[in-house]
């Protein structure tokens, strides 16, 4: 009795799936591990503990306990800055900035709008968190897109 022979299909795959696929590989577009975190790292930099999540970049340590994709990037290698504060303190916005300066682009995984009230007017800045639920000078536990209003009503903004 003869074999049948070997198909994309035979293993639950279409052809389109496969070269969509294996163009993702080449690319690192649409890949999750390549996707940037709001804390403005690449999510295969977060590791998972007993206790939550550690993020780990370059020479640096991130207390980001939270990872949400937010970018699907061009290129993760701008995305090694660390956060100094919010808004162009904020390692999310100089990895977009250096990302944009070498020519390559980024499409949001998440719709931009504030994360506590909302709102889509007006400027949103990405801002860490310290574990007191106040704005960060340093990397936060936990990362936000937030509105200036908002930034003003946690506190702990420090002057720009």
């Amino acid at each position: 009795m003869p074999l049948d022979s070997v198909t994309l299909s035979s293993v639950g795959v279409n052809e389109e799936e496969m070269s969509d696929y294996m163009a993702a590989l080449g690319s690192g577009i649409g890949i999750p591990e390549r996707h940037i975190c709001i804390c403005g790292h690449q999510l295969s930099r977060h590791e998972k503990w007993e206790i939550g999540f550690s993020c780990v970049v370059s020479k640096s340590w991130c207390s980001c306990t939270e990872p949400l994709a937010v970018l699907q990037p061009e290129r993760v290698k701008p995305f090694r800055y660390s956060s100094s504060g919010y808004g162009k303190k904020h390692a999310l916005t100089k990895g977009i900035y250096t990302l944009k300066s070498q020519g390559f682009g980024a499409t949001w995984l998440i719709e931009i709008n504030c994360f506590r009230c909302g709102t889509k007017n007006g400027k949103i800045y990405p801002a860490p968190i310290d574990r007191a639920g106040r704005i960060a000078s340093e990397s936060g536990k936990k990362n936000a897109l937030l509105c200036f209003s908002c930034i003003n009503e946690i506190g702990g903004a420090f002057y720009y």
